[in-house]
């Protein structure tokens, strides 16, 4: 399909954001390094994008979207108990850290506790709430059968984010040589802790 001019010019503008931000970070950021690396004039990117805030919003959602979205995937269409499928999870969000580790490091890590988002908390809620609708519209009957622990979902969600972030920052640290080979060791934890947690609810229901 044939990219029309304003869809050429938006997405040069955001390939060179992107870039620029992999290198140096958001706060080295100017919109002159950006006029000069996508070769698009400061008028357009103000007439496409406002301004810099306006370029890293869009990156930021994209590449959260491409990247819970994933996740979220892996989830709803696992086959078996439900509590491993948040096992599955963290087993995609390693598989996709590790495609581009220095990209994921700077395009969704450095931003999970910056200044930038918590600045930008509406945005982050917003995209959050739907980029994980699908995961919360699939839990909903496992909850009401008793599969699944009844639990926050940013429990669930930080289940199969935080352990896979910090194996994969190990791994670029050089404390430990490969992620991939913990990996199964992670989910089993991950699986295991929900059933445990799941047993105990049940164990305290009223009969």
């Amino acid at each position: 399909m044939v990219q029309s001019r304003s869809e050429e010019t938006r997405n040069r503008v955001l390939d060179a954001t992107r870039e620029l931000l992999m290198a140096h970070g958001f706060n080295e950021l100017t919109m002159k390094h950006v006029q000069e690396k996508s070769g698009i004039s400061n008028g357009s990117i103000f007439h496409h994008f406002g301004s810099k805030e306006g370029i890293v919003r869009e990156i930021f959602i994209e590449e959260r979207r491409l990247y819970l979205g994933a996740i979220a995937d892996a989830i709803v269409h696992h086959e078996g108990d439900p509590c491993d499928a948040f096992a599955a999870g963290a087993r995609r969000a390693v598989d996709y850290q590790l495609q581009d580790i220095e990209r994921f490091m700077r395009l969704v890590a450095d931003f999970s506790d910056s200044e930038w988002l918590r600045a930008n908390k509406e945005l982050w809620l917003d995209a959050a709430n739907d980029i994980q609708r699908p995961v919360v519209e699939w839990a909903m009957p496992h909850f009401a059968s008793g599969a699944l622990p009844l639990l926050p979902p940013t429990v669930f969600q930080s289940l199969s984010l935080g352990p896979a972030e910090f194996i994969t920052r190990s791994q670029r640290q050089g404390r430990i040589e490969n992620a991939l080979e913990h990996v199964d060791s992670l989910a089993a934890a991950i699986g295991a802790g929900l059933k445990h947690l799941r047993d105990l609810q049940a164990e305290t229901q009223p009969t």
